[in-house]
């Protein structure tokens, strides 16, 4: 597994250009600093309350702008999760192409685990994308009545599968 940096998942998106930025590989590693960078970016859909509250609800144009930030935020977060299984995809490609060398490398197989594990728990990111995807979806359809909600709005309450 790679090796974790010492600054913080919000400190790296920062420095990498903001919340468009992808999370770094040494993120895709560490698990906390991945759901750390995750959380600041559905910042939007945790606050979903209060800048529906703030928003002019019977604005149509203010509610397709509300739409498309959350539309944004969905897009990036589908990113920083492929992005980081792009990446454990790479590595396990390595580590089973060494294996098929040396079939008895128990120390790779114990490698290889490790990595298909935390593959895994990144994976689990899209489950509760979906969650937050659906409440976000849910609160935003009940407020926003006035906005015409896309015909391929329910890809944007769940996560293309």
């Amino acid at each position: 597994m790679s090796s974790s940096s010492s600054s913080s998942p919000t400190a790296t998106a920062s420095a990498n250009g903001g919340a468009d930025a992808l999370p770094s590989k040494a993120s895709c590693y560490n698990l906390s600093y991945f759901k750390e960078y995750m959380k600041e970016l559905r910042r939007v859909d945790d606050n979903i309350m209060l800048r529906i509250n703030t928003t002019n609800i019977r604005s149509e144009e203010a509610c397709a702008s509300f739409f498309r930030d959350l539309t944004r935020a969905y897009e990036r977060r589908e990113r920083a999760v492929a992005f980081c299984q792009s990446q454990m995809d790479g590595e396990l490609a390595v580590l089973r192409k060494k294996l098929e060398e040396d079939p008895d490398d128990y120390k790779l197989k114990s490698r290889i685990f490790a990595e298909e594990t935390q593959r895994r728990l990144i994976t689990n990111e899209l489950v509760v994308e979906d969650i937050v995807r659906q409440r976000t979806m849910k609160v935003f359809r009940d407020k926003c009545r006035v906005f015409q909600l896309p015909a391929t709005h329910e890809d944007v309450g769940r996560r293309a599968q």
